[in-house]
């Protein structure tokens, strides 16, 4: 199985035209207007023009209200919706309905992680992503320890939280996840600014881990 790519967080069109010349299958845009990623709906919908046909765009979301979402929706043309915050599992399993969108949800990692929950609930969403858990949401470029993940999940998870050129490889042995998250990982010393050099050695990274 072929690991995905998602690359998150993107406020400069540079770097989302360098980053899907480099192939990757989604790109990630952050409407929670406290993250130093955030970037306005005008400004995303602008960004996404550039992005062409069979690459996905995800709206990241942070507590926000299915009227909330829905109006973002409006605005710009997002393709999937990844609630990144303390959202239940009904309300991501409603709003994909409701919104008619694919809706991943984010896990953060802890020792009172209810795998049984998480494994009961894989399948009723488009993704489940498992992130470090820190300090405000997403984006702290914390890892956490991925042997707790159950095998039977390993597969079907988006794998997150301080993916770096040196891990990158391990994680694909260890967990052989779905897909990969990554934020802080390509980034060039400023939040929301995209390092090209990181960007292209993560995806040979990745297809270099597969063969």
């Amino acid at each position: 199985m072929r690991t995905r790519i998602k690359f998150c967080g993107f406020t400069r069109e540079q770097d989302v035209q360098t980053a899907v010349s480099f192939g990757v299958d989604a790109l990630g845009f952050v409407f929670y207007p406290p993250s130093p990623r955030y970037v306005a709906p005008y400004k995303a919908a602008e960004l996404i023009h550039h992005v062409p046909a069979f690459i996905s765009t995800v709206g990241l979301f942070v507590n926000s209200t299915v009227p909330q979402i829905t109006r973002i929706l409006s605005q710009v043309p997002i393709s999937a919706i990844q609630l990144h915050g303390d959202e239940s599992w009904n309300f991501a399993i409603n709003a994909s309905k409701i919104m008619q969108r694919p809706v991943i949800k984010a896990v953060r990692v802890t020792p009172q992680t209810d795998w049984d929950e998480v494994t009961h609930h894989v399948d009723q969403l488009a993704g489940v992503l498992l992130d470090a858990d820190a300090a405000g949401y997403g984006g702290a470029g914390h890892v956490f320890d991925w042997s707790v993940i159950p095998s039977e999940l390993r597969h079907k998870i988006i794998l997150s939280g301080g993916l770096r050129l040196d891990n990158i490889s391990d994680a694909m042995r260890t967990v052989q996840p779905y897909a990969l998250d990554v934020s802080s990982g390509i980034e060039a010393g400023v939040k929301g600014e995209k390092d090209a050099d990181k960007m292209a050695a993560f995806v040979q990274t990745v297809l270099t881990a597969m063969c």
